[in-house]
C-alpha cells in the first residue's frame, strides 16, 4: 500500500511541477532573429553556411 501511495505522489507532484499554462507559454517566446521569422513563424529556415575551402 506504501508504494502505491508514492507512486501517485510522485506522479501528482511531476505533473505539477511539468504543467504549462497558455500564460507561461506566451511569456516565456524566444527572442527571434533580426527578420523577425523564428521557430515556425512560417518562415523559411535558411541553409547552414558552406564548409570552409580546403577542409
Amino acid at each position: 500500500m506504501k508504494k502505491i501511495v508514492l507512486i501517485i505522489l510522485t506522479v501528482f507532484l511531476n505533473i505539477a511541477l511539468h504543467s504549462c499554462t497558455p500564460q507561461a507559454i506566451s511569456g516565456n517566446t524566444p527572442a527571434a532573429t533580426e527578420d523577425g521569422d523564428c521557430c515556425g513563424d512560417g518562415g523559411d529556415i535558411p541553409p547552414p553556411p558552406p564548409p570552409p575551402p580546403g577542409g
